[in-house]
């Protein structure tokens, strides 16, 4: 009976000692001997399933391989660990020839950051603009919205003749389904707004002071122009004193 226990374990030794492990598996990814690598990384995976480095270059090694099956199979396992990401599967070199694959589009656009519809809503203001004013009548500003951080911010970038400027990033907070800009000028100016949708119209406020509020409502208007209103208060909303009420019409040309 001993004797058969110390064979038992002596096999169970030597399968452990076999075992691949991850410094065997990324020499073999490194030398670009993908058959190997998609081998010891499927054992190393297939004993610690949220191994989520040793899935993606199985994924990356199968892909690599011309195995696009199980390449999206460990695609999707990597995903399914929560350490995936949409610009990583999107950036990886063995992934472009499967990058035209519906399936390879089924398993990471579920995982593209800020798709869902709450983050599209200020894209209304998307575009490269003239902006006038009847307070400053023959003056024309330019200012310029773009997506940035792959779709997750709105970016503005705002000059005027006299020399003004100012940049904000606009972004949805999700957790706090919420939307906020940051605001700063060149002469040291900042304004930090939060607010979201009302009705068809973007409307942020500042927050700090309940008696003293900046207010910004962006409304989309016909022909595909928009109407900037910042309107102040300082006695908590009685009244309301407008201090800039912008027209934006699509540059010319563009």
């Amino acid at each position: 009976m001993r004797s058969i226990l110390w064979v038992a374990s002596l096999m169970i030794a030597g399968a452990q000692a076999s075992a691949a492990t991850m410094e065997e598996a990324a020499q073999l990814f490194e030398a670009k001997r993908w058959a190997e690598a998609a081998g010891a990384y499927s054992e190393i995976a297939a004993r610690e399933p949220a191994n989520a480095l040793a899935l993606i270059r199985l994924a990356r090694a199968r892909a690599a391989n011309g195995q696009a099956d199980e390449a999206l199979t460990a695609l999707e396992a990597w995903f399914a660990t929560g350490s995936g990401a949409y610009q990583v599967a999107m950036r990886l070199p063995e992934f472009a020839a499967l990058r035209g694959d519906p399936r390879f589009a089924a398993v990471v656009e579920p995982h593209r950051p800020c798709r869902t519809a709450e983050f599209r809503q200020f894209d209304f203001w998307l575009g490269d603009w003239d902006v006038t004013s009847a307070a400053a009548p023959g003056t024309t500003s330019h200012n310029r919205i773009t997506l940035v951080n792959d779709g997750c911010t709105l970016r503005e970038e705002y000059t005027t003749p006299a020399g003004y400027a100012g940049t904000s990033l606009n972004f949805y907070d999700a957790p706090r389904q919420r939307w906020h800009q940051t605001w700063i000028d060149n002469q040291g100016g900042a304004l930090f707004l939060e607010g979201g949708i009302e009705g068809d119209a973007m409307v942020m406020r500042t927050t700090g002071d309940p008696a003293n509020v900046q207010r910004i409502t962006w409304t989309p208007l016909p022909g595909g122009e928009v109407r900037q209103h910042w309107e102040s208060t300082a006695d908590g909303g009685k009244t309301w004193t407008s201090v800039f009420d912008g027209r934006y019409t699509p540059r010319k040309g563009n």
